[in-house]
């Protein structure tokens, strides 16, 4: 008979890994089932970097990244290491764009500073290009820029999470595919049966009281066999370039991460491009004399990960950042990147978190506050934190840590919700308007046609 499990999580990607090591450290037992290899680059967790930042618009969000900022520093203290470069952060460009990205707008995260009595300071354009290796901006934009932001070091962190987890007692299993969770009665207890395939095909069990969904853009291949539910995500097959600069006495240096916001930039054959660009500092742990410069923002956008481009890498993203630099950017070469990735980036309507509890109506006579689910947003910078939400949903039955906005029910004012019935679904195929993906779903709803026989 399989081991009994306090918690099993399905996901062992950054906060599969973090709410793994939180269980075992609570004194839960703990199995992390991952589809791929442990470290992989199938999901939203490759490259080297990310940004940590305290600088949001919604004032909910602050005070979450604050609270993040001494989860982080237990991280730390317990691993020995930094897993972050405090480097600050700039966000810069044009004042007056409206909401709608996934980084709010340019001086909405200032009344939230405040209030938190956090550091900041505004810029001019003036004082940006002198410290920032930028040319030809706007004279009218201006800055934000906040030392209590930094990059984090992503595989570092995936590497700690794990090796902390297996000294608290997780156990891991990888190449494992879970395909389907059912209900099952066990020593008087409502349990849960995790069925599962191996790579060779074979079938294999798993049982545990509480099950933790941390699959990211994978989440849907587990909740519609299991609980006939779907989620509507969105799917952001995101770019990301490496380019060179220029080393020496007179080399380029950017002295922090930086955001730009700008409003879209009209292509030759009338589409909206995004602006919405961002950069890193060289990395002290990557290669160097390079810089990570990307648009946030996605051409190619799907609804299932199956459907991922992976061998193919979206020209029109690199060519807008490739025209930005030449634009925009001293010392940087933009004629070839020395290196180019993609990772998926899972959202909802609202670009923000999905973190709750399955719905009882849903579970198929399991327990209620049996199953958690994570998907979506843009997590990184909260790994710690979500971990430590989903570890005390397990183990107390709620979390202060799992807001209301993060709600799996949660639906726009229009009545556009998050789940979405699969029966309802079938025979139809969900794509995303044409044009370059900008800010939030909310404003480019997917639109719904009939299959072709």
């Amino acid at each position: 008979m399989p081991t009994l499990y306090d918690v099993v999580v399905v996901g062992g990607g950054p906060v599969g890994l973090a709410t793994a090591y939180e269980v075992a450290k609570a004194g839960m037992s703990v199995m992390v089932l991952e589809q791929n290899n442990f470290f992989n680059q199938a999901g939203s967790s490759g490259d080297l970097a990310r940004m940590y930042r305290t600088m949001y618009t919604e004032k909910f969000m602050a005070e979450l990244a604050y609270k993040s900022l001494d989860i982080w520093n237990e991280l730390e203290r317990d691993a020995g290491v930094s897993l972050r470069s405090m480097t600050g952060l700039l966000n810069f460009g044009d004042p007056n764009l409206g909401e709608g990205t996934p980084e709010g707008t340019l001086l909405g995260p200032i009344d939230n500073l405040k209030e938190l009595g956090m550091q900041y300071q505004e810029l001019t354009t003036e004082q940006i290009e002198k410290k920032w290796p930028f040319k030809n901006l706007p004279k009218e934009w201006s800055g934000v820029f906040a030392p209590d932001n930094g990059v984090i070091n992503v595989q570092l962190l995936l590497r700690t999470l794990y090796r902390l987890g297996k000294d608290y007692g997780v156990h891991t299993k990888q190449q494992i595919e879970v395909t389907k969770l059912t209900p099952c009665e066990e020593d008087d207890k409502q349990a849960w049966t995790v069925h599962g395939l191996t790579s060779n095909g074979s079938q294999v069990e798993f049982k545990a009281y509480k099950i933790i969904i941390t699959a990211g853009a994978y989440a849907n291949h587990i909740l519609e066999d299991s609980f006939k539910l779907k989620l509507d995500l969105d799917i952001w097959e995101m770019v990301a370039s490496y380019f060179n600069v220029n080393a020496g006495p007179n080399g380029t240096v950017f002295p922090s991460m930086w955001f730009q916001f700008a409003p879209d930039k009209k292509a030759e054959d009338g589409s909206n491009r995004s602006q919405l660009m961002y950069g890193f500092p060289t990395l002290e742990w990557g290669p160097p004399n390079v810089t990570r410069i990307a648009v946030d923002a996605a051409t190619n956008r799907i609804d299932d990960p199956r459907k991922r481009k992976s061998n193919v890498i979206s020209p029109e993203d690199t060519l807008d950042v490739q025209e930005w630099i030449k634009e925009h950017v001293v010392g940087v070469d933009s004629t070839v990147p020395a290196s180019s990735l993609t990772c998926l980036q899972t959202n909802v309507y609202d670009n923000m978190f999905v973190l709750d509890f399955i719905p009882e109506s849903y579970l198929q006579g399991g327990a209620a506050k049996s199953v958690m689910v994570f998907t979506a947003g843009w997590a990184m910078k909260f790994v710690p934190l979500l971990g430590r939400a989903l570890m005390e949903m397990a183990r107390d039955g709620s979390s202060e840590l799992s807001l209301s906005e993060f709600s799996i029910t949660r639906s726009d004012s229009e009545g556009h919700s998050i789940i979405v019935n699969p029966e309802k679904t079938a025979g139809i195929r969900s794509f995303t308007m044409q044009g370059q993906g900008r800010g939030s779903s909310v404003h480019q709803r997917h639109v719904e046609t009939p299959l072709r026989a």
